[in-house]
């Protein structure tokens, strides 16, 4: 029996839900799991006991940020606790959980890191970067190489980038990100109307002004056009996408959606539209697949490796004069949708469950 220590958000019912389902296929294989969950916030340890194993789910001191001295010491108290062999870390959770455990255990935990956004896409939403941001990115460069035996990327787009900017070449290992499996029916696709949705941030880096402006250009190029637009999110270019569409009858601003939600809006549309300009593994993309909605995908984005062009998507170039093309290629081409959309569904399926990533992230993680 190992002990594994994962740091993530214990949770079912989010993208971490990853991590959630990992711990307990790791406790069913034998294993002792100690979870550090953010959020949600546990006052008090719980104790999951398996048949074979067992998962004890603990927080940081505070539900802040665990960044603290106090968030090192409680942690080095833990380690002494439980002396993980394994050490899985996400986010800002990773770099006290890794660097303490490889520190106090004399270099013999094994740590995985993860690499979730690509420094590529931080370049682009960040208007400065500063001396604090180069501090940062050169405190987290010297952690990848002294304490990281392995960084866990979502796509092979996203150790290419590790290999860019970290000179990182050993340890990028790729692990396809997985998604709950929530599909509980399509709902039924109005035929008056081609609904093309977008899901997310509303920043440079996701492309969304240059997907705005190219479908005002088809519009006037195509009076008689079927296509309507949906965008729903949240970020720094809210006010200038409102102002671009305020007189579009065709494109509509639903603002953020919760996460209950993301579903139903997915399921309504017959293509999620990812025009971003550079992007890791976009979960959108594998919730609207788990949802029998094909994409329309940038390909400037890690999933696009991962799917093929006129089966579950139509690939695209993330500028104005490709997104205009790609909206004559699905009004011409939309009697191929019903296919596409069920390729969609089988893909995830196929790439993209929580049990193929479990099965084969364990495996890395039990060597």
């Amino acid at each position: 029996m190992k002990t594994i220590l994962i740091a993530h958000n214990y949770t079912e019912n989010s993208f971490a839900s990853m991590s959630y389902y990992l711990a307990h296929h790791l406790a069913d294989l034998g294993n002792r799991v100690i979870f550090i969950s953010h959020i949600p916030f546990f006052k008090e340890k719980e104790i999951i006991t398996k048949e074979k194993g067992e998962i004890i789910v603990y927080s940081w001191p505070t539900q802040k940020r665990p960044t603290s001295i106090k968030d090192v010491v409680w942690f080095s108290k833990l380690y002494f606790k439980y002396k993980p062999n394994v050490v899985v870390g996400h986010f800002v959770g990773a770099n006290i959980t890794i660097a303490i455990s490889k520190i106090l255990s004399f270099s013999k935990a094994k740590t995985f890191a993860y690499y979730h956004t690509l420094s590529d896409q931080i370049s682009k939403d960040q208007k400065h970067a500063g001396i604090k941001h180069k501090m940062a990115f050169l405190r987290k460069k010297m952690f990848y190489r002294l304490f990281c035996n392995v960084i866990v990327c979502p796509s092979e787009l996203a150790k290419l980038d590790l290999e860019k900017y970290y000179s990182v070449y050993n340890k990028g290992m790729v692990v396809l990100n997985p998604m709950k499996d929530r599909f509980n029916g399509k709902t039924s696709d109005s035929q008056s109307n081609i609904v093309i949705s977008f899901l997310g941030r509303l920043d440079p880096s996701k492309g969304i002004l240059d997907l705005v402006k190219a479908f005002k250009i088809y519009c006037d190029k195509v009076k008689t056009t079927n296509i309507i637009l949906n965008i729903a999110g949240t970020g720094s270019e809210v006010k200038e996408i409102k102002e671009l569409i305020k007189k579009e009858k065709n494109v509509f601003y639903l603002g953020g959606l919760s996460y209950d939600k993301i579903d139903d809006y997915l399921c309504k549309s017959h293509f999620a539209i990812i025009p971003s300009k550079v992007d890791n593994l976009p979960t959108v993309g594998l919730e609207a697949m788990m949802n029998h909605t094909p994409l329309l995908i940038s390909n400037s984005t890690g999933l696009t490796k991962y799917v093929q062009d006129g089966e579950e998507c139509f690939k695209f170039d993330s500028n104005q004069e490709s997104i205009v093309s790609l909206f004559e290629r699905v009004e011409n081409n939309f009697n191929q949708q019903v296919q596409m959309s069920i390729n969609a569904r089988n893909t995830f399926l196929l790439k993209f469950t929580i049990d193929n990533y479990c099965v084969n992230f364990s495996k890395e993680l039990l060597k």
